[in-house]
């Protein structure tokens, strides 16, 4: 007859066992998913617009329209994703320049079809020298 600390053995074996298969399922349901989404990224209708920014220098301000749909990319393993939109650019003084614009966390269970309108860059847009040109 088996003894309680061999009946205990074979039971945690065995749940170890089911742990290890359940783990390796996970794997597999995540591992081989195509994780890129086409991406699309136009200027249309270019306008220039006064517009008061009160908490910054008294200079006009950029205006974006910013679509997303994040929904193919959530699944059962994904929690949050951390989004940002840079800007490069090069003037004399420097070969490359990054400078984030905007940002944004979104996490499981929001709304995952981002449609922002008149955005104004959550960061100042602005070079060290002169001006952009």
């Amino acid at each position: 007859m088996n003894t309680v600390l061999s009946r205990a053995n074979s039971l945690f074996a065995f749940s170890l066992s089911v742990m290890a298969a359940l783990t390796f399922g996970c794997f597999i349901t995540t591992a081989f998913k195509d994780r890129r989404v086409p991406v699309d990224i136009h200027v249309s209708k270019v306008m220039l617009k006064n517009v008061d920014d009160f908490t910054g220098p008294r200079e006009r301000s950029d205006l974006g329209f910013i679509t997303f749909d994040l929904s193919p990319i959530f699944d059962w393993n994904v929690k949050q994703l951390f989004l940002y939109l840079s800007a490069e650019y090069a003037t004399k003084s420097n070969s490359l320049n990054q400078v984030v614009l905007w940002d944004k966390i979104v996490l499981r269970g929001e709304n995952t079809k981002l449609n922002l309108r008149d955005m104004k860059s959550k960061y100042f847009f602005f070079d060290d020298g002169n001006g952009l040109r």
